[in-house]
């Protein structure tokens, strides 16, 4: 009886061990499809090769390494860019990511990886290996914008958290996760399946909504907006950079890279800057200039971030180096594509951010009336807002509250 229940318990195993192994190699091919067949292959194979040969051998604490994270960066994580091998190598650069310090050294604990990798994938293809802790990752971009910027721009190869095989109390955490993400209304359901399969791939979720690029955009926001409130702070995904808490950028288990939450997060505040349009009309209908001003002040935020997050800026950038102050922001959207002010915008700036910054007081709201009735200014953030749903492609999309 133990024997047949022990071989039971082994079939089992043995089954789900296939499965997961399974699942890991679609997951990784997935991920990068602009990869041709050949690079697709090399790099699920050495994927599965580094974390098999992550070895530690040490005899006192900390007796036990995590790998927590393999991402591919460089030119070859641009899915923009199709990859085919030719003629030269393919050379493919990947970080891993470690619990501790002391298991970075790529002779004692990488050496035996790096040499199978060699053997294993000939002279097509090679593997440049570097191994970080996952502390370093939070400081990168206080430390270093050249690897916060391919950091950023990385694919997620593994991610010890959602891929498989799981702990129990990490296949607790992705049991929920997928529940919730189940649980979705149409079509975010079928957006949020879609990202999770194939990546920030707009057209091709797009195709499966029947729904413009904006739209599948739209949706896809929708649904991480969803999955966040439904998942909760006792459900929230691990973050591989703890010290930052849960800023939603940093589930990382959620995203397929850590620049798709400032990527999605673009069509979100638009249609924010679309409801404060709204309010403004509404306000003046009311003939309350004072709310005229609020709304502006926050409409014009929105769209000018909007346009930033479009062109790479991550929202954290954009908490630092912008915040409200609006005419910083009005110049670092020119530098990314925004046509130079209008008069009307020019002259409504200014006094406008002195406001947004100052605290939004009487006398302040009293100042920007000054420089312009409420008419001209909700014309005038109203131009401003076309121009950047121009710009992204969101012209057209409702609100948040429609």
């Amino acid at each position: 009886m133990d024997d047949n229940h022990d071989a039971l318990a082994h079939g089992v195993d043995q089954r789900r061990a296939t499965l997961d192994h399974n699942e890991m190699r679609k997951r990784v091919s997935a991920r990068v499809l602009h990869l041709d067949s050949f690079g697709r292959t090399a790099l699920e194979r050495a994927v599965r090769i580094l974390r098999a040969y992550f070895v530690d051998r040490r005899s006192s604490a900390p007796r036990r390494g995590t790998l927590h994270w393999l991402m591919l960066v460089g030119d070859h994580a641009d899915t923009g860019k199709p990859v085919k091998w030719g003629h030269e190598p393919l050379v493919f650069d990947i970080w891993g990511f470690v619990d501790h310090e002391a298991y970075k050294g790529l002779e004692r604990y990488w050496a035996r990886a790096q040499a199978v990798l060699k053997s294993e994938l000939g002279r097509a293809i090679a593997v440049d290996l570097s191994i970080f802790t996952i502390d370093e990752a939070e400081r990168f971009h206080l430390t270093n914008p050249w690897l916060a910027k391919r950091y950023e721009g990385g694919i997620i190869l593994f991610d010890r958290a959602m891929d498989s095989p799981r702990s129990a109390e990490r296949q607790t955490i992705h049991d929920r996760i997928t529940a919730a993400a189940d649980a979705l209304d149409e079509p975010q359901r079928t957006a949020f399946a879609q990202y999770r399969r194939r990546g920030f791939d707009l057209a091709r979720i797009a195709r499966k909504l029947d729904a413009s690029a904006a739209k599948a955009e739209m949706h896809l926001s929708e649904a991480f907006g969803a999955l966040l409130a439904r998942l909760g702070d006792d459900a929230q995904p691990q973050s591989l950079r703890p010290g930052l808490g849960q800023h939603p950028r940093h589930n990382l288990d959620l995203y397929h890279r850590p620049g798709d939450f400032d990527r999605i997060l673009a069509v979100t505040f638009y249609r924010r800057a679309v409801d404060f349009v709204g309010l403004m009309v509404e306000g003046h209908a009311r003939d309350r200039p004072s709310l005229v001003v609020r709304e502006a002040a926050y409409a014009s935020e929105f769209a000018l971030k909007t346009l930033l997050l479009r062109a790479g800026c991550s929202d954290e950038w954009n908490r630092q180096h912008i915040g409200l102050d609006l005419e910083r922001g009005l110049e670092q959207a020119q530098a990314n594509g925004l046509s130079p002010p209008s008069p009307e915008l020019a002259r409504l700036i200014p006094p406008l951010s002195r406001y947004h910054r100052g605290g939004r007081t009487p006398d302040q709201a009293r100042a920007v009336l000054a420089v312009m009735p409420p008419a001209e200014m909700v014309e005038t953030v109203a131009t401003l807002l076309d121009a950047v749903g121009r710009i992204t492609g969101y012209t057209g999309l409702p609100g948040e509250d429609a």
